[in-house]
């Protein structure tokens, strides 16, 4: 029953670990969040954000720390 405020998503690159990065994945981690809660990930590839918006996110891309040009936040809005 617990649900956090948000997830810090750091896998390997889509390309690296697959099977961390499927619609399954961000669905399950949908649910454990709060409504307003955040999902985070130095990810920044369209098909990431793509599967995160058809799950219900809302996806916004942000400036990366040194080294990335972008990240990615994604936002499960509150009904």
């Amino acid at each position: 029953n617990t649900k956090f405020n948000i997830i810090y998503f750091d896998a390997f690159s889509p390309e690296k670990q697959p099977h961390l990065w499927t619609a399954e994945i961000f669905r399950n981690m949908h649910n454990l969040l709060k409504e307003d809660g955040f999902l985070v990930t130095y990810c920044a590839k369209g098909v990431v954000k793509r599967t995160l918006k058809s799950i219900g996110y809302e996806v916004e891309t942000l400036d990366g720390p040194p080294g990335k040009r972008e990240m990615t936040r994604a936002n499960k809005k509150g009904s």
